[in-house]
């Protein structure tokens, strides 16, 4: 049998295709990240499922093998709260399993906010690389790193958080064109291109930034480590700051990275 990956709406109801909704309605077990989100949008479908379970990040683990045994006998499909399962949401560990275990995979394929997005910014998209949602913490560190990369950079973030994301990316690179993709395929869906600088001064002039945002960071060019380095000690950083950045340039730990500066450093005064 098989495991089904239905697509479902990111905002709009009618972008629901009809097979997702034939699948949904026939298979014998639906695996939703949150069963009262599916459980609303199967209502409002007209759609009954057969059976309706839970699978999300903190028991999907746990429940990957035993799924991916019963869809080697039955019919499964798997959703997410809204888009494609598997991109930013959980879906890879069963994926995975029913692999493992000769299961057929299946896509019905929608709605994609990665897609979308990287269609709407008009940037290359093929040569792209999804981030998925900027980390809370180290964000200094983490966007000269990303800025260092030279293909066109997708980044899921909550509208929270985007202004302070934008911002710090600006401070690196800003004249860097990007396009904040916002509330994508609803109402008050707005995709604004500007180079980073631009786009924070816009995002700093609003009250509040409301709905899930894409950013889209278009090309740039590639720094080695050593620019990268020499550009933070021209701006003052001082060598743990160095550090954090050849530390994830070299895959080391920042402490050995540190200690390596230490020592370039020791031999240069002795020249």
């Amino acid at each position: 049998m098989s495991l089904w990956l239905v697509a479902t709406p990111i905002g709009t109801m009618s972008d629901c295709s009809p097979r997702a909704q034939q699948i949904l309605g026939t298979v014998d077990l639906v695996c939703a990240e949150d069963t009262r989100t599916t459980g609303r949008l199967l209502a409002a479908l007209g759609v009954r499922a057969k059976e309706l379970r839970a699978l999300h990040a903190h028991n999907e683990d746990k429940l990957a093998e035993a799924i991916a045994a019963r869809a080697a006998d039955q019919e499964v499909a798997l959703v997410s709260d809204a888009g494609t399962p598997g991109i930013s949401d959980p879906g890879r560990a069963l994926v995975q399993a029913c692999h493992a275990a000769g299961v057929q995979v299946l896509s019905v394929p929608g709605p994609s906010a990665l897609a979308a997005a990287l269609a709407s910014s008009g940037f290359p998209a093929a040569m792209s690389t999804f981030l998925g949602f900027a980390p809370r913490k180290g964000r200094e560190g983490w966007t000269r790193e990303v800025l260092g990369r030279p293909e066109t950079l997708v980044i899921y973030e909550a509208p929270g958080r985007i202004t302070d994301l934008v911002r710090r990316l600006a401070e690196v690179d800003p004249e860097r064109e990007a396009c904040l993709c916002r509330e994508i395929s609803k109402r008050y869906e707005e995709n604004l291109r500007l180079p980073l600088k631009g786009l924070a001064e816009d995002l700093a002039g609003r009250d509040v930034v409301k709905g899930e945002c894409v950013l889209v960071i278009g090309p740039g060019q590639r720094k080695t480590a050593t620019a990268a380095a020499t550009e933070q000690v021209a701006e003052g950083a001082g060598l743990k700051q160095v550090a954090a950045v050849l530390a994830g340039r070299w895959g080391v730990k920042k402490r050995e990275a540190y200690q390596a500066l230490l020592e370039l450093e020791r031999e240069l005064r002795d020249v």
